[in-house]
């Protein structure tokens, strides 16, 4: 049995997007780094705390172009990804202030936008 598009664009995880975009990052040279989001828990006890290593809504790639504009893009997967409240915040808060953000859910997308947006 055949699978039609919709169901291999199911089988993407996120991971492979982030990947993808990783590449296309390197590729073109551009200043913009991984940024790992989340919270872990350091000490035991009443020592035990927990650190978020950055803020709620941080895009899965941050830094700037060509042209010193910051940068953000977010990775979905392309069934099924979801942007929380606090990313579609931030994504229209960077454009709305003069930088350049977006969603992709590949690394040829990613290419195109960054294209689009004159970055690279």
């Amino acid at each position: 049995m055949k699978k039609n598009s919709s169901m291999l664009n199911k089988e993407i995880a996120e991971g492979t997007v982030i990947r993808e975009v990783k590449a296309v990052i390197e590729l073109t040279g551009l200043a913009i780094q991984r940024i790992n989001t989340g919270a872990f828990a350091i000490g035991t006890g009443k020592a035990r705390r927990f650190i978020r290593t950055a803020n709620k809504g941080t895009l899965d790639f941050e830094g700037y172009d060509n042209r010193g504009r910051f940068v953000g893009i977010e990775c979905k997967r392309p069934v099924g990804g979801r942007l929380s409240a606090e990313q579609k915040y931030r994504i229209n808060d960077i454009n709305k202030k003069g930088g350049v953000a977006f969603v992709v859910t590949s690394g040829e997308a990613a290419l195109q936008q960054l294209k689009n947006a004159g970055c690279i």
